[in-house]
């Protein structure tokens, strides 16, 4: 797939919570190139499991005005998991999740405190290889998973829109809209 610098994308990113909040927002932003063009978000249980669901639900509807997934990463509100491969393979549209840092060990630790640790260990699994990549905006890599696309487009995805973060300029926008909510 070549990346054209009109592509149409939706990023996705989850709002900041506080420890004691059973919910926070999940923002979808959809962009053509770098250009917002709406915006829109739903709640999410803080260490559930319901984002995918509800990334499905508000994705559906939608589903002609975007050619690429973006997430902030697997992870929203604490430990809510995005299955990446169930999306990909329900909506037919590749995903590409990414994030500034690799998660540590003290991840799986934590999630083993929660319920349904079996499901989010397989949900995570099923997310894939995590893989670096160095964009023209930072010297440390970025970290990403990926479905439906080769490994060679995302890469070329990186570069074309990671130009003033590690982080491609529609994802930035999603996580900066995020942050002031």
């Amino acid at each position: 797939m070549f990346i054209k610098n009109g592509v149409f994308t939706v990023a996705i990113d989850d709002a900041p919570h506080e420890r004691d909040y059973l919910t926070t927002e999940l923002v979808f932003i959809i962009c053509r190139g770098v250009y917002m063009e709406h915006f829109t978000h739903t709640s999410i249980d803080v260490d559930g499991l319901n984002s995918t669901e509800m990334i499905l639900k508000v994705l559906n509807p939608i589903i002609d005005q975007f050619q690429i997934i973006l997430t902030h990463g697997i992870t929203t509100a604490g430990f809510n998991l995005i299955d990446i491969e169930r999306i990909f393979m329900e909506l037919n549209k590749p995903i590409i999740s990414v994030t500034e840092n690799t998660p540590k060990g003290q991840f799986d630790e934590a999630a083993r405190n929660l319920p349904d640790y079996e499901l989010r260990r397989l949900i995570i699994e099923r997310a894939g290889k995590q893989h670096s990549y160095v964009t023209p905006a930072g010297k440390n890599a970025v970290f990403f998973q990926y479905k439906g696309l080769e490994l060679k487009s995302v890469h070329q995805f990186l570069k074309k829109f990671a130009k003033r973060s590690r982080l491609p300029e529609q994802l930035l926008l999603a996580h900066k809209i995020a942050s002031g909510l």
